[in-house]
């Protein structure tokens, strides 16, 4: 009984100590990608606050100065940390953290169109190099399901943008009649300094959302 006892005391301490390591390094991530997001606006704009809509996502408002967007937000999905069972299961997961951008535009769209960027990359063996020579890739046309069936210029103009390389880095793309007229979700390593895509990310998120309107000019 006495071993039961300081077994089931160990687990606690065990637990408790994990859940303060977890609210500290989440606290530290968050003030890191704050500075993420703040030098991604590179001067059109500024965070404007924080708060925690779960234990590990938060949501930050924005105030943009570079027109189209308005009533902008970003969500940050962290990896939930919160006890050791948890950061197992996103571990052999592979769950990623992401970002995604909300906001509603000047001029709403008159569609509503889900895009989703899937890669699949087939080999015999995952210990086999892919960047050797010898590697013949095929590029697939993008597979449009749609419930309209007259052709659209604006959601074709919107899907030309989004198929353009400055895009690539987005895992999701939304365009709906409701707000928020725009969301854009992509891998929050996208935002972190050295990655390319930062210079660029508020540029390709503004030509996503113009073209949505396009066709009204």
């Amino acid at each position: 009984m006495a071993v039961l006892s300081v077994l089931i005391v160990s687990i606690a301490a065990l637990v408790a100590t994990w859940y303060s390591l977890f609210t500290r390094r989440k606290q530290d991530k968050a003030r890191e990608v704050l500075r993420w997001i703040q030098s991604t606006l590179s001067g059109r704009g500024h965070v404007v606050g924080i708060s925690w809509t779960t234990a590990s996502t938060f949501r930050v408002p924005l105030r943009l100065t570079c027109g189209v967007f308005q009533r902008a937000w970003v969500t940050v999905e962290l990896q939930s940390q919160q006890t050791p069972v948890q950061w197992l299961f996103n571990k052999i997961r592979g769950k990623r953290e992401v970002l995604t951008f909300h906001a509603d535009l000047d001029y709403p769209p008159s569609f509503s169109l889900h895009v989703h960027n899937f890669r699949w990359f087939a080999r015999s063996s995952r210990k086999t190099n892919v960047n050797r020579s010898g590697w013949t890739f095929e590029h697939l046309q993008p597979l449009v399901i749609s419930t309209n069936p007259d052709h659209r210029k604006d959601v074709a103009s919107a899907m030309a943008s989004i198929r353009k390389g400055d895009s690539s880095e987005f895992l999701n793309v939304s365009f709906q009649k409701c707000s928020p007229h725009f969301s854009a979700t992509l891998p929050l390593e996208s935002l972190a300094p050295g990655s390319p895509a930062r210079t660029y990310m508020l540029d390709a998120m503004r030509d996503l959302a113009t073209s949505s309107s396009a066709s009204l000019f």
